[in-house]
């Protein structure tokens, strides 16, 4: 019985290679490190929290078994981001089906839980905003809506998100402010209008 890797100090590099070396068992402080927010950048990308949970399985399940392949040198937070981007992407091609995406204000679905101690007036003003802001996210195109998600919500510097996507960073950059400027434009048109 192999006596499990205290999470909390080993590296990643240091679970995989424990990983390699035959402790599978291991390879559960991966997904705690990163089920979380894994979870949480597929639902913001479809919506959809069942779905989210269940392709975050496959992205888990995808790297376990081509963990032998991971190369050392690179960056795992990317490589698993990377992933899930990808199968994010194939759901949606594959689904057709219309996307929209949560307000730049909600972090989890826990947030809702708690706003509801808010004021019957403040409430009902915060869930229109929210909504306005949802449909300003579905004008975005998606390069801009996924460069913003990853930027706002998981708050990945902008080599990461260049790591994951293959953009470069200039690009990165256009995309975050197009995106921002294009959400502003339209709420204003929306409240204007």
């Amino acid at each position: 019985m192999t006596k499990k890797i205290e999470d909390n100090i080993i590296s990643d590099d240091d679970v995989i290679r424990s990983v390699k070396s035959g402790r599978i068992n291991d390879f559960e402080i991966l997904i705690d490190r990163y089920k979380v927010r894994i979870v949480n950048f597929i639902y913001r990308m479809i919506l959809d929290y069942d779905e989210a949970q269940s392709i975050s399985q496959d992205v888990f399940f995808k790297i376990f078994t081509n963990i032998k392949k991971f190369r050392e040198e690179d960056n795992f937070n990317s490589f698993i981001f990377t992933i899930a981007k990808n199968m994010t992407l194939n759901y949606i091609k594959k689904s057709k089906r219309s996307i929209c995406f949560s307000t730049l204000f909600k972090r989890t679905n826990d947030n809702r839980l708690a706003s509801s101690e808010e004021s019957g007036d403040a409430k009902v003003e915060k869930e229109e905003k929210e909504k306005l802001l949802d449909l300003g996210l579905k004008s975005i195109n998606e390069d801009q809506r996924l460069a913003l998600i990853m930027k706002i919500y998981l708050r990945l510097s902008y080599k990461d998100i260049c790591d994951i996507t293959g953009w470069s960073e200039p690009k990165v950059e256009t995309l975050i402010f197009r995106a921002k400027k294009n959400l502003i434009n339209f709420v204003k048109m929306q409240e204007n209008g």
